[in-house]
Formats: C-alpha cells, sequence, structure tokens
C-alpha cells in the first residue's frame, strides 16, 4: 500500500525491521529488506529471514546508506 501511495514499483522499495516478521513480509512483497539489530532478534535470524544487510543500530544504517545504493540529500 506504501509503495503505491508513493508512486514506486514494490521492487524499488526498501523495507527497515527489527524483527523476522518484517523481514519476511518484506520479501513476499518483493522488497528488499534491512534489519535492525534492536528488536530482540539475532543477526543469523534476520540474515535467514531474508535481510540484504544487517545493522547494529539506525546511526550505522546512516552511515552505510552507499551500501544500499541510497544517496543522502
Amino acid at each position: 500500500m506504501c509503495a503505491g501511495r508513493l508512486g514506486v514499483p514494490a521492487d524499488e522499495c526498501y523495507v527497515v525491521g527489527d524483527a523476522v516478521w518484517d523481514l519476511l513480509a518484506a520479501r513476499r512483497a518483493h522488497m528488499l529488506s534491512i534489519g535492525l539489530l534492536s528488536g530482540g532478534y539475532g543477526e543469523d535470524e534476520l540474515a535467514r529471514a531474508g535481510a540484504f544487510r544487517v545493522y547494529r543500530d539506525p546511526g550505522e544504517l546512516r552511515h552505510a546508506l552507499d551500501e544500499l545504493g541510497i544517496v543522502p540529500s
């Protein structure tokens, strides 16, 4: 629904989640998933659920945006 409201194809969207369920939902929606270690799940669990990358916290994610092909403005 969010991709539709933004007018962006689902396969061009990123989902940032801290739970296995977030990442599984992203996979079902054909979206790239990014894991954060803030929801009680470990890095291996998030990776097995389909996370493209897993970061410790939002700050680490922000510093790694270029890995994801995102150029901050």
